[in-house]
Formats: structure tokens, C-alpha cells, sequence
């Protein structure tokens, strides 16, 4: 089956198991135990502590009486109110939530305080997609290979600015770098010149992680003969407000 979920991050300590520590996948695999469903989902991909997603996507097999809506409905009184379950659904053979991704869009919320300068931050922007090495911009452990980052757009709206950013594969903190760059860049900390070769020629100028939280996961796409859910439905959904921290929402 597949699964669409939700959650909240401000609480949790980022999506992958860790000994001790409240994660997502923690608290999904403590639902499956108490649901009475074996298996172990495998998520789309990995988001970091304080890190939400309107969209994340998992992938599991069932036990052959069981369909993914009586799995859905037995998962959900098992889940926190910062985790939830959107939809589950027949997943088509071969389905996987993370190799069969073909994209994902990120959503990063800016206050006007803190973006700087609009039309630099938008130049910034657009210096971004394409095809390239982008090893200036996330962690070294990442493997470092050429990734496509499809669109940045920057939104302003009345009380802040949403960054989306939109691409095909992202490193570890990938994301959070580029906003960090971004922002140093429409603050002045860091001139245009600099970033842009930080993009093209990869040259290091210690680019700035943008904080966590105001992050989310906001998309994923897969293409049309296997993807579980409809345009419709990806549209149509928002958060729900919990007792931790949500995105302020954005325009779908």
C-alpha cells in the first residue's frame, strides 16, 4: 500500500529512528506494533529534526486480509495529534516511496524581518536550477553526484515570504543551504558574485544552514501510471493545527 501522512516536527527529532528519541518513524512503528500490522514502512525520504511535511510518503506491504483502509483505520487512534494519516492507498506493483519518487517540493517560510532584501533574494533564486554539482550547498555526507533542482520561486505574502523550492533529488541539508545562501545573499552578508560561483565553479565560501523549522516537506511526485494520489486530492489537503508548531499556511 501506500500511504500519505502528515506531521508536525517542531516535536520531533527529525523522521529516521534514533535510540532513545522521539522520531516519526519511532512513533509509526509503535502504531504498526499496537495496530497489529507487521510490517515496516519505508519512507520517501528522510527529513531533518524540527522539519515538518504536509506530504510525507510511505510504502508497506499488507497482510493478505487486510486492505488499506481498514490499515488506515486501525493505525490512526494508535498516532500522536503532531502525526497523522491523510489517505492510504493499493499501491501499484513494483511501488516504492522513495525510488519511485520522481520529485519533491519544499516550502520555506521567511518573516520579513529576517529575508532581507526582496528583489536580491530573488536574483539569488534565480541563479539556482538546473543540473549540477551542488556540493557547496549540503553536508559531505552526501554522496556527491550531480542533482537537478527544477524551480525556486519566492512568494510574498502579507506577513512573510515563502521560498519553494522545487527538484528532483536533494542531499542532506541541501534544502536549508540553499535558503541559508539565499538569505545571507538578500541580507548582504554575502555578495551575488560569491554565490553564484558557489553554484557554478563549486567554490566553498561556507554557506550558512538556514534553521529547521520553518521547513516542510511539502510535495511528492511520482508519475502518472504509478502515482497513488490525484492532483485533486495533493491540492485540496491542508494541516491541521496541533499543540507543537505548524507552518504558517501557505497558498496551494
Amino acid at each position: 500500500m501506500a500511504v500519505w501522512c502528515w506531521y508536525d516536527g517542531a516535536a520531533f527529532h527529525g523522521y529516521q529512528g534514533q535510540q532513545g528519541l522521539r522520531t516519526v518513524q519511532s512513533e509509526l512503528m509503535r502504531a504498526f506494533a499496537a495496530a497489529g500490522l507487521s510490517r515496516n514502512p519505508v519512507v520517501a525520504g528522510r527529513t531533518d529534526k524540527g522539519v515538518s511535511a504536509r506530504m510525507q510518503v510511505l510504502s508497506a506491504r499488507l497482510e493478505r486480509d487486510v486492505s488499506p483502509s481498514e490499515a488506515m483505520e486501525r493505525l490512526t487512534p494508535h498516532l500522536p495529534d503532531d502525526l497523522g494519516l491523510v489517505m492510504a492507498r493499493d499501491a501499484k506493483p513494483g511501488f516504492h516511496a522513495a525510488w519511485s519518487a520522481t520529485s519533491k517540493e519544499y516550502r520555506y517560510t521567511l518573516t520579513l524581518e529576517n529575508a532581507g532584501d526582496l528583489s536580491l533574494l530573488e536574483r539569488a533564486a534565480a541563479l539556482i536550477p538546473g543540473t549540477r554539482d551542488f556540493r557547496v550547498f549540503h553536508f559531505k555526507t552526501s554522496e556527491q553526484k550531480p542533482r537537478t533542482v527544477d524551480a525556486v520561486e519566492v512568494h510574498q505574502e502579507q506577513s512573510a515570504i515563502t521560498v519553494r523550492v522545487r527538484g528532483q533529488q536533494f542531499a542532506r541539508h541541501m534544502v536549508r543551504m540553499l535558503i541559508g545562501g539565499m538569505t545571507a545573499v538578500a541580507r548582504g552578508e554575502v555578495s551575488l558574485d560569491v554565490f553564484h560561483r558557489g553554484l557554478i565553479e563549486q567554490q566553498n565560501f561556507h554557506c550558512p544552514t538556514a534553521p529547521p523549522e520553518p521547513l516542510t516537506l511539502w510535495n511528492v511526485g511520482y508519475p502518472d501510471d504509478v502515482d497513488p494520489f490525484t492532483i485533486e486530492e495533493r491540492q485540496a489537503f491542508v494541516m491541521p493545527v496541533t499543540r507543537g508548531r505548524t507552518p504558517t499556511p501557505h497558498p496551494r
